[in-house]
């Protein structure tokens, strides 16, 4: 078996934590260019480099950083962002990704032309605009976990699509960084279908995207930004790349299955429901040893609170997934 590399990786911001979802700033992220004789050689990535023995991941980050860049950052100004195994045909590396912020000073300095220390081309990007640029494999799930948000919103079940479509209008006005899942089992195909296509100008407007929650064949690319599946086992991707594909895990053997499909999964039930009151709560260890293993990125979900936000990316969540919470 290969020995596993633990490689600590930041995603540099031009921003503070605070600006980082304004509409006002579109923050930029800094990348640079493997040398052609290295392992993955001419590919883009995200600066970083290996944990020593003895180091903590921040602290092997900002050392990092300094002889790669020159560029000093402080350990508060690092979050969490998402751990990824991943195993190439010659190497198995844990990517640990730090989000690093408040680099604006840094990137004046580097000026128009920029360099690392070691001679590497750097470019500053808009995270619309990475995926213009060819990555290693392994750095696909940070992509995605820029792209995606901190929030999953889920609808409420009802008989009436006018009231679903109230509550879910209620969600984008009062809560950022948060996409839509339609779920709505007691409607039928038109219904759905129906209050989809408004759903999808609405949340679009917002800035949110809609993924819908329903049986496959339902499924309508024109109106949806990505489809939500249970735990079960597919053959292939049942919908295209450019899509944004998410499934049901509760456990080791379902996260298995789901990451060779699927872009993100809901990890659940991370507490007791209401809604599912018999279920096994994993409670946030058991939570934590599902993340770990992943290799896409990871939603809390089951019993959420907004509160639970925080706690949720610290377990290496990329967020929370819920319905109450967001209609309370």
């Amino acid at each position: 078996m290969k020995k596993m590399v633990h490689v600590a990786v930041g995603v540099i911001f031009d921003c503070a934590y605070s600006d980082k979802n304004l509409n006002s700033q579109i923050p930029s992220i800094l990348i640079a260019k493997r040398a052609d004789h290295q392992h993955q050689g001419g590919l883009w990535e995200f600066p970083g480099g290996k944990v020593e023995e003895g180091e903590s991941v921040q602290i092997a980050l900002q050392r990092e950083l300094e002889e790669e860049l020159g560029f000093n950052a402080c350990i508060d100004d690092m979050r969490p962002l998402i751990s990824i195994p991943f195993h190439y045909t010659d190497k198995s590396v844990l990517l640990d990704v730090w989000a690093v912020y408040n680099a604006g000073d840094f990137k004046q300095a580097l000026g128009e032309e920029a360099f690392g220390r070691e001679g590497q081309p750097l470019a500053w990007v808009k995270q619309s605009e990475l995926a213009e640029y060819e990555f290693p494999a392994a750095n696909k799930a940070i992509i995605d976990a820029l792209l995606l948000p901190k929030k999953i919103a889920i609808s409420q079940d009802n008989r009436d699509p006018d009231i679903i479509l109230s509550q879910v209008a209620n969600t984008l006005k009062n809560h950022n960084d948060v996409w839509i899942q339609l779920r709505a089992p007691s409607l039928d195909q038109l219904q759905y279908t129906q209050l989809a296509m408004k759903l999808y100008g609405l949340c679009h407007e917002a800035g949110s995207k809609l993924i819908w929650n329903c049986p496959l064949d339902w499924y309508q690319i024109a109106f949806a930004d990505g489809l939500h599946l249970s735990a079960k086992h597919y053959a292939e991707r049942p919908i295209p790349l450019s899509q944004w594909l998410s499934m049901a895990c509760h456990d080791l053997a379902e996260l298995e299955m789901a990451q060779e499909l699927a872009d993100y999964v809901l990890v659940s039930p991370v507490h007791k429901t209401l809604t599912h009151p018999k279920a096994h709560a994993l409670d946030w260890t058991g939570f934590k040893a599902i993340v770990e293993q992943s290799r896409v990125s990871c939603y809390a979900l089951g019993g959420m609170q907004l509160l639970d936000l925080e706690s949720s990316i610290q377990q290496g969540a990329q967020g929370i997934a819920g319905i109450r919470c967001f209609n309370q």
